[in-house]
């Protein structure tokens, strides 16, 4: 089939999926456990390449957590302006930081000066449970007296943060009994998150099951670019569906059906189609539903890796089907 994606604008490439947190909301699952690559100069160029032949005119820098590599990072940033392509921001978690102010400096002034001058900070309740409130906090303080632009993703969660023990992680439970108050159910209600990935566990937790049958509809976010990411495999992926990917060179091409059996049933038929599809190489579902559309997909696409793994090269990367969701 004809790739229906034909035109991109702005998205950002996904320099590795292992992570020093495996936050509750991660729609990518990163982990301590995910795959140690780090992406190299010649995928990213490549992956610039084709972004500007379908019209991409800037990337952010997202992970995994990008600064677990700086020369890999900086590397990165230097691609992508090289390749003509402006860069909005680097993402991070802060998790890197140390008490080591000199350190600390000589990393984000190596990254600025390689063109990454716009930080972003994540800080969130789900974050704190991986990283103490320290980190996150001092990392934004140096930003400030260096002079470098940065946002944080919440800021409105940082006053809340600022209540915490700056020195200690909280799981869930700690945090609710900090704050008096289920901090992460609202989180789950007003992020605005999708729920794939780790998330789904949110979504059982907070969410009530549906038969099969109220769930088999078309998948229009599969042709939606708003956000899109390019990953370190070199593949595109689409926002919010994780564990699906087009090689870069192949977007807006015909799909080989031998290199793409899986992705043009969910973009022609959605979960019906790619149902019947799974249940002919001996699918089943499950008698009690699934909490979501996305979550039926996910157990549809992780039985095909995990049965008929050789057969489904577009489901990518394996190790986003291993973890325990």
């Amino acid at each position: 089939m004809k790739n229906p994606i034909k035109n991109l604008s702005s998205g950002g490439i996904i320099a590795n999926y292992k992570c020093p947190a495996a936050c509750g909301h991660c729609l990518y699952g990163c982990s301590p456990d995910s795959d140690a690559g780090y992406i190299d100069e010649g995928t990213a160029a490549n992956i610039c390449k084709h972004l500007r032949r379908l019209g991409c005119r800037s990337l952010h820098i997202g992970g995994g957590e990008p600064f677990l590599s700086t020369d890999g990072l900086i590397t990165l940033a230097k691609t992508i302006i090289k390749s003509g392509l402006h860069l909005d921001y680097i993402e991070t978690n802060a998790a890197w930081i140390t008490d080591d102010d000199d350190r600390n400096r000589q990393i984000l002034t190596a990254v600025v000066n390689a063109g990454g001058e716009h930080i972003m900070v994540s800080a969130d309740p789900f974050h704190v449970e991986f990283i103490p409130f320290w980190k996150p906090q001092k990392l934004v303080n140096l930003l400030r007296s260096m002079g470098i632009p940065h946002f944080i993703w919440q800021d409105r969660y940082f006053p809340l943060l600022e209540k915490l023990d700056p020195q200690k992680k909280y799981n869930p439970k700690e945090l609710q009994d900090a704050l008096g108050y289920d901090v992460i159910k609202k989180c789950a209600q007003e992020y605005g998150m999708k729920f794939n990935g780790r998330a789904f566990n949110l979504l059982r937790k907070f969410g009530s099951k549906k038969p099969v049958e109220d769930l088999l509809a078309p998948c229009p976010e599969l042709r939606d670019t708003s956000h899109f990411h390019a990953d370190l495999f070199g593949r595109y992926v689409p926002p919010g569906c994780i564990g699906v990917g087009i090689r870069i060179e192949d977007v807006g091409a015909e799909l080989d059906p031998s290199q793409y059996p899986a992705l043009p049933k969910l973009f022609e038929g959605g979960t019906s189609a790619l149902l019947e599809y799974a249940q002919n190489l001996g699918y089943e579902t499950e008698p009690t539903g699934y909490f979501s559309k996305c979550e039926l997909c996910f157990s549809i696409r992780k039985y095909l890796i995990t049965h008929h793994e050789q057969m489904h090269p577009d489901l990518h990367p394996k190790s986003f089907y291993l973890q325990d969701y």
